[in-house]
């Protein structure tokens, strides 16, 4: 498989975790303009193929649309249930910190 196809499949791989909750695009808050509910609690963006860059919600707020990857650090409404944050990597090395730091407030100097 060349580099294109690789990267391909990759993106294709990380947007199929998406469950189209709409929260990273504020549905919880204050929403893109864009953000179109379809029922039983999903979304689609009419304009995904092109969404990046200055964008407004439906209360008027000015903000920078940017790929998801940019903002999982951060918080925002209900970003406890997106499937980007649920990442298995993710919590073992969270699993593994909390273990190492009890471990060193059992040591004694």
């Amino acid at each position: 498989m060349d580099y294109d196809a690789y990267q391909e499949q990759k993106e294709k791989q990380f947007e199929a975790r998406c469950r189209r909750c709409g929260l990273c695009c504020g549905a919880a808050d204050d929403p893109c303009e864009h953000l179109t509910p379809v029922g039983d609690g999903r979304y689609f963006c009419p304009i995904y193929s092109h969404r990046f860059g200055p964008r407004r919600t439906r209360g008027g707020r000015i903000f920078n649309c940017v790929p998801v990857r940019e903002i999982l650090q951060r918080d925002w409404p209900g970003n406890w249930q997106c499937a980007y944050k649920e990442n298995p990597v993710n919590e073992i090395i969270k699993s593994a910190a909390i273990k190492e730091e009890a471990a060193w407030k059992t040591r004694s100097f």
